[in-house]
């Protein structure tokens, strides 16, 4: 992969961008009183214990949730040169994401969910295992960040629908996370589309990072475990990520249609196109091996 810097010119468009999410930002009251049964203090809480099931996407999402500092880190030393608005953004996405892991934990907390000890034993373990990747630029940074969102999103609104019977309270927790999510996908998306439309030879690096994609959450030592388990039972697998994020994603970035006189270009189409026969070939037979973790689990 090359380092392929973001267009200077784009800069009033990214601080457009900036400022419709700060704007969407300052009309929601991120209240953890809400979701939270406080009483639980006090009482003995009558909210059911989770189903295995639904304990083990909502820890997933709390581990992966609690790296925050190192994603954080990573895309403020990538964009250190970049443009001022995505540095702003990072600051902003940080505040606004350092409010899940906080929620999720003190839902588990409140309501006696799973072994304590043992869920902070792996939150300290994802924590210590830090968090990189192999990213060029910025650029594809944005990429990655915005099948990152959209997946996350997938996955907020699919765990709600598994919690849904345990704890409708909770599932709506979720659904409230996951527009957060969605906040934060539409940024990102956006700025990549912006550099497309400029220049459809961005397509090249784009497509890099799409066939090359993991989630973050592959710090978790039992993260392909994981990954197998909720696509088993429907909660998140080959089938979503493909349908729900991959084809979306593509979709709005218009990638089957981009024109480029670039060979290189038309050769990372092909590579794409491939890649996503790939996907659909899993989600068809809803394939639960270590490999489709890596592509299709959350993280």
């Amino acid at each position: 992969m090359s380092d392929v810097p973001l267009l200077p010119s784009l800069e009033p468009e990214v601080a457009r961008l900036l400022a419709r999410h700060n704007e969407a930002s300052a009309r929601i009251d991120w209240s953890y009183r809400e979701f939270l049964p406080l009483e639980a203090l006090h009482a003995p809480s009558d909210t059911p214990p989770l189903s295995d099931l639904a304990y083990t996407a909502v820890e997933t999402a709390l581990l992966t949730e609690a790296n925050l500092p190192w994603y954080t880190a990573v895309l403020h030393e990538g964009l250190r040169d970049s443009l001022a608005p995505l540095q702003e953004f990072v600051r902003v996405w940080t505040s606004e994401e350092d409010q899940h892991s906080t929620l999720l934990e003190t839902y588990l907390l409140l309501t006696d969910n799973g072994d304590h000890a043992e869920r902070g034993r792996r939150r300290k373990a994802v924590l210590a295992s830090g968090w990189s990747h192999q990213l060029e630029g910025a650029f594809e940074a944005m990429v990655y960040t915005t099948i990152q969102e959209l997946a996350t999103q997938v996955f907020y609104i699919c765990t709600a629908r598994v919690c849904e019977p345990d704890d409708p309270t909770l599932a709506r927790a979720l659904r409230r996370i996951a527009k957060d999510e969605t906040r934060h996908y539409a940024f990102y998306r956006d700025v990549v589309k912006a550099h497309l439309d400029a220049d459809p030879a961005y397509v090249i690096p784009l497509v890099n990072v799409l066939v090359e994609f993991q989630m973050p959450g592959r710090v978790m030592s039992d993260f392909d475990e994981r990954s197998r388990m909720l696509a088993s039972e429907g909660v998140f697998g080959p089938e979503q990520y493909h349908n729900e994020v991959v084809e979306v994603a593509c979709s709005f970035w218009n990638v089957d249609d981009l024109a480029s006189a670039l060979p290189e270009a038309r050769v990372a189409l092909t590579r794409l196109n491939r890649y996503r026969a790939m996907l659909r070939r899993l989600a068809k037979h809803r394939s639960a091996s270590p490999a489709v973790g890596g592509r299709s689990g959350v993280g």
